[in-house]
């Protein structure tokens, strides 16, 4: 959209049904630096979204649990689902995790060749995993949106979505933003799922990480809750954005 562990960490598959202040600044765009929203635990998550097939303009920062919410193709082909997925397997982070976005055509019309191309991340899709105790649950869909993937109408289709969400969810990851949360367009407009946002008031996330509105990139603390606007690239389409960590 324009507009350190020493030892492995348990890992098991949720299936889809279940369960201070944030200090945060944005680098200069001649010379972005990462971004850190500090909290006091030790699971460290570096999240990135909407990189469109384009390489980050500045490091991507060591890790334990890469988070990348969505977008990860330009033009929606299997090809760049693999060139991705060669990405991600020199990246040294020990989870990987990933959803789909409004671009990422093929886990919409090909979903078995499209999850089969990623080897190095498991995708989620309405659904979670535990890692080390700390459990994540990712949605790909937004409001509907021009003619892309993941679209569904505001109201019942996107609530029934938002409702699989376990209540126990610590980290959530979805590609749009709740209503008037880091969802502003280049005219100002909040573009943001308002279901979502209800959705929230249930299962009060202790972080919750998207991407598809590029221009709202940053983090946000409010209701207990810190907000993720990960998008790697500007309005412009450029990919000059920095990864967010968070301490969790």
């Amino acid at each position: 959209m324009t507009r350190r562990p020493d030892n492995d960490r348990a890992v098991t598959q949720r299936p889809a049904q279940a369960r201070k202040k944030t200090s945060a600044q944005a680098g200069a765009k001649a010379a972005p630096v990462p971004m850190t929203a500090k909290s006091r635990h030790d699971l460290r998550l570096v999240c990135l979204s909407d990189l469109h097939s384009l390489k980050p303009a500045c490091p991507i920062p060591e890790g334990d649990v890469l988070v990348i919410a969505g977008d990860i193709c330009g033009h929606g082909t299997l090809y760049e689902i693999k060139a991705f997925d060669s990405f991600l397997a020199d990246l040294p982070h020990r989870h990987k995790l990933l959803i789909a976005g409004n671009h990422d055509w093929p886990f919409s019309r090909v979903p078995k060749k499209a999850r089969a191309l990623i080897k190095h991340a498991v995708y989620l899709q309405d659904s979670g995993i535990d890692i080390d105790g700390i459990k994540f649950w990712g949605s790909p869909w937004q409001p509907f949106f021009c003619n892309w993937a993941f679209n569904l109408p505001r109201g019942a289709p996107l609530a029934q979505v938002w409702a699989k969400i376990p209540s126990d969810t610590d980290v959530l990851i979805t590609h749009g933003p709740p209503y008037g949360i880091l969802d502003r367009i280049y005219n100002g407009d909040h573009v943001g799922c308002e279901d979502l946002r209800a959705a929230l008031s249930r299962v009060r996330p202790k972080l919750h990480v998207f991407g598809h509105v590029h221009e709202s990139y940053g983090v946000r603390e409010q209701d207990g809750t810190v907000f993720i606007n990960a998008s790697t690239c500007d309005g412009r389409y450029r990919p000059v954005n920095a990864p967010i960590v968070f301490d969790l």
